[in-house]
């Protein structure tokens, strides 16, 4: 059996050029050189935030720190954290329509966590009239997945 190789933290030439965007700029400042356990805790203070911030990563980074936001919502950390969820499924769904190469290779990564945060409404007390409901969330990233694996 073929041991499944961890993610490194990206390096300073993954994040290539991050002065040219704002956004970057941030997420950079905020994420550079944080292993994805030293990443968890500043999700967990601010779930908005951090994605919006990973969602503006290069390619590269995107691909590791968003494996951060999975770790956190699959850990009781996150229990009645209402906004977390949301963010992290609509992001998902954000860059398989608009940026798949961005997301497509990590994609097998958080194909669970997507199924278990969308059954979990109710653990992170995000209200579905608030919130949306989680499992359409689900269904709507399974056929853009779907569709762009058949494009292949």
């Amino acid at each position: 059996m073929a041991k499944r190789r961890e993610p490194t933290i990206p390096t300073r030439e993954d994040w290539g050029d991050v002065e040219s965007d704002l956004d970057t700029a941030y997420a950079f400042k905020v994420f550079f050189g944080k292993s994805i356990e030293e990443a968890i805790p500043k999700i967990q203070g601010n779930p908005i935030e951090r994605a919006d911030e990973i969602r503006f990563m290069p390619p590269v980074p995107f691909r590791y720190y968003i494996l951060a936001l999975r770790d956190y919502l699959l850990s009781e950390q996150s229990r009645g954290d209402f906004d977390a969820p949301g963010c992290y499924l609509r992001l998902i769904e954000e860059k398989l329509r608009d940026e798949p190469e961005k997301i497509l290779p990590v994609m097998q990564h958080l194909e669970d966590s997507i199924e278990r945060v969308a059954k979990a409404q109710a653990f992170y007390d995000a209200d579905v009239d608030i919130f949306g409901d989680f499992v359409e969330i689900r269904a709507r990233i399974v056929t853009a997945y779907e569709a762009r694996c058949r494009s292949r």
